[in-house]
């Protein structure tokens, strides 16, 4: 049981993408002070939340109103999840520059930064109401919480490239487990390849 939560909140930690985020976090809410800082990281983290356990809560439902299954999804995360990946290997920090106009509000720190469409398929795909996926997702929520509120001091200390290079090696990661559930999917779908 421990492995299984420990292996899903992990999961659910790479598609956060805490490290990746935190230039993003750093460039758009560096000039704030501390206490602003702090005050926006844990709200748009909280608005996160509420959205990941709504899906996670809520997602059966959704696939059948939508005439989904599991497996269905599960391919398209997968794909979705490959992509993700790929942009984390090859991804650069220059485009996420500058000072917004107003205080960032729900979007796009919140969504789709830390909860992404990803992360959201993942997440309905996880077993519906089940005590392992909530704590799952609450370990690695806290993590990114506690990751980003110490983003400051963090981005200072790792430096740029530290940070480039731990996307990349979670980008590689991803795409990795991507891969194997594209080829789960496509094997409970169709009935191609081994168990």
């Amino acid at each position: 049981m421990l492995n299984s939560i420990g292996a899903t909140a992990f999961l659910l930690l790479m598609l956060m993408d805490p490290f990746g985020n935190l230039p993003v976090f750093v460039s758009l809410l560096g000039r704030r002070s501390d206490a602003e800082y702090r005050w926006i990281i844990i709200r748009e983290s909280l608005f996160a939340l509420i959205v990941m356990g709504g899906a996670l809560l809520l997602g059966n439902l959704v696939l059948q109103l939508l005439h989904l299954t599991g497996e269905r999804l599960s391919l398209a995360g997968g794909l979705i999840l490959f992509i993700i990946g790929i942009r984390m290997v090859f991804s650069t920090f220059g485009d996420a520059a500058g000072e917004p106009e107003k205080e960032p509000y729900i979007v796009p720190l919140a969504v789709p930064l830390i909860c992404g469409p990803g992360l959201i398929a993942i997440i309905v795909t996880l077993p519906e109401k089940s005590v392992e996926s909530l704590t799952a997702l609450l370990l690695a929520w806290l993590v990114q919480l506690g990751i980003l509120l110490c983003g400051k001091k963090v981005a200072i200390v790792l430096g740029d490239k530290f940070l480039q290079a731990l996307e990349s090696l979670m980008g590689l990661l991803l795409t990795g487990i991507s891969v194997g559930m594209i080829l789960d999917s496509i094997n409970a779908i169709y009935g191609i390849g081994g168990a």
